[in-house]
C-alpha cells in the first residue's frame, strides 16, 4: 500500500514540474493530489520535493522565482505567482 503511494506522489511530482511552464492550474491541481495522497497515507514528502513548491499557492517554482543567497547560508525563495517568501538553511560540502 504505501509503495503504490510513494510510486503514486513521485509520478504526480514529475508530471507538476512538467506542466509548470504551459499549464499552471493543472499542475496546482497535481500538487493538491500529492499532498492528499501523503496526507491519507500518513507519508511524510521528502525534502526535495517539499521545496519544489510554494506552500501558499501550491505553485511549483519555476522561472517567475526568485531566488536569493544571503551571506550566513540562508536562501531565500518569492513565489511568482504570491509573494510568499520560504527561508532555507543551506550548506557547501567542501
Amino acid at each position: 500500500m504505501l509503495g503504490i503511494a510513494k510510486e503514486r506522489i513521485s509520478i504526480l511530482h514529475r508530471i507538476s514540474m512538467g506542466e509548470k511552464d504551459t499549464d499552471i492550474a493543472s499542475a496546482r491541481k497535481h500538487v493538491e493530489m500529492m499532498e492528499a495522497i501523503a496526507k491519507r497515507t500518513d507519508i511524510t514528502l521528502p525534502p526535495g520535493i517539499k521545496r519544489s513548491y510554494c506552500k501558499k499557492c501550491k505553485t511549483p517554482y519555476g522561472a517567475e522565482t526568485r531566488l536569493r543567497i544571503k551571506k550566513g547560508k540562508i536562501m531565500l525563495l518569492s513565489c511568482g505567482s504570491c509573494g510568499d517568501r520560504r527561508r532555507l538553511v543551506y550548506s557547501l560540502h567542501r
